[in-house]
């Protein structure tokens, strides 16, 4: 049985060799984010080492969207990756309003993961209608929607064939419950978000060995065999990588 942890940092995290340990034990392929293009570099490092098990993710995320964006460097490091992300909106850390350096980025790398085409990862907290918007005007091969909570908004997101992935925060969220709920089947993916931890879990727990607990948590949700699941998550994984939508 396969797994996909469909969105973690190994480039953040303080044992990246231990987590590509206990993947490659439980057979869980990590597709690995980037924060900024020092971390795409990294991403691109370790899924030289183990290109079966690591897919890499180049891109600038929103938090680091005001440093400036060395587009020639985005563009060189994206060629050699699987795909495009972190990228995305957030007002947590700067504006996400016409003009923003944010929006600026967040556009650069959709049109870079379009002409390229190459699937994109997107983060949209608190701003998943400007993400929607900005999204419909391009044309990435596929699309990932990181830890997505706007519930009022996952009809037009499945629509479009759009993923979203869901990590362990939907074991106690019941918004999160409720969006996978109602998404489509063949559009659900699953994320541990590492080093992201969760507290109403214990104390610092993360990593990619809490996917099968929400793969497990999304078949008794869903009415599904566990092994059913599974099969259906790795499939809709394996496809988004490949570029088709739904």
């Amino acid at each position: 049985m396969a797994f996909c942890d469909a969105h973690l940092h190994l480039a953040d995290s303080a044992d990246p060799e231990g987590s590509i340990t206990f993947a490659s034990g439980a057979k869980i392929v990590l597709y690995s984010a980037s924060t900024n293009l020092r971390d795409s570099g990294r991403n691109l490092e370790l899924a030289s080492r183990s290109p079966d098990l690591i897919k890499a993710f180049v891109g600038v995320h929103p938090s680091d969207a005001d440093k400036g964006l060395d587009e020639k460097e985005l563009e060189s490091l994206s060629r050699h990756a699987t795909g495009v992300g972190e990228v995305g909106l957030d007002p947590k850390y700067s504006a996400v309003t016409e003009g923003s350096a944010q929006l600026r980025v967040f556009r650069v790398q959709l049109e870079l993961a379009e002409r390229l085409r190459r699937p994109v990862q997107v983060h949209s907290r608190g701003a998943e209608l400007a993400c929607l918007d900005n999204l419909e005007s391009f044309d990435p091969p596929s699309v990932l929607l990181h830890w997505f909570e706007g519930s009022e908004l996952a009809p037009r997101a499945a629509a479009k064939g759009y993923c979203v992935s869901f990590g362990p925060a939907i074991l106690y969220s019941k918004r999160l419950a409720g969006i996978a709920k109602g998404y489509p089947r063949n559009l659900i993916m699953t994320e541990s978000d590492a080093p992201v931890t969760y507290s109403p879990l214990g104390e610092a727990v993360s990593g990619p060995f809490l996917v099968p607990t929400v793969v497990f948590f999304l078949s008794q949700l869903l009415g599904l065999d566990f092994a059913e699941m599974a099969r259906t998550v790795s499939e809709n994984s394996r496809r988004y990588l490949e570029g088709k939508k739904g």
